[in-house]
């Protein structure tokens, strides 16, 4: 049995074409996502508080757990390009604990949720690499989710503000 040309091509059998990882990003689109993680964070830890419905909330801790580490991901890359940028940066420092000292170096006037939420943001090492005490960062988790979880929002106002003030928006930010 012989098949019409025409019809396999209905189905696109042909491989996809395999797209390289970009290493770079433009500042700007990286502080947008901090925006975005931040709203998600906020929006998901008001649903946890406001909800009864146990797996309602075990989603929302289960997004915010995927949104806490996406939003210190940026903050760290956005917090070691700055510190690059004044050539204030020692190769091989980049860790949580070292950005947000960084970061409290800046001088930015900081809320009181945004104290927390930074004094906090360490909590998000121990959820991806201590998963024997589980629990434990759920409950520190929830604790964050329902008392200073906004101040995420003032990290990123702050970080936004200065770059733009800086003319830093158009460069980009480089893995490598």
């Amino acid at each position: 049995m012989k098949l019409d040309k025409t019809i396999l091509e209905q189905f696109k059998l042909d491989p996809l074409d395999e797209k390289e990882p970009i290493n770079i990003v433009r500042l700007s689109e990286a502080l947008s996502y901090m925006k975005e993680c931040s709203e998600r964070l906020i929006n998901k830890s008001n649903l946890y508080i406001s909800t009864l419905d146990a797996d309602t909330k075990a989603d929302c801790i289960d997004i915010v757990i995927a949104r806490l580490n996406d939003f210190t991901q940026v903050f760290k890359d956005i917090v070691i390009f700055l510190r690059k940028k004044e050539g204030t940066h020692k190769s091989g420092l980049d860790s949580l604990r070292y950005c947000i000292t960084s970061y409290d170096t800046y001088g930015f006037e900081k809320s009181e949720d945004e104290k927390r939420f930074l004094s906090e943001l360490l909590l998000r090492n121990e959820i991806t690499h201590d998963y024997f005490n589980r629990e434990l960062h759920q409950i520190k988790l929830i604790k964050m989710m329902q008392t200073c979880i906004a101040g995420s929002y003032d990290v990123y106002s702050n970080l936004q503000s200065y770059c733009m003030d800086l003319g830093l928006l158009d460069e980009y930010l480089d893995r490598n």
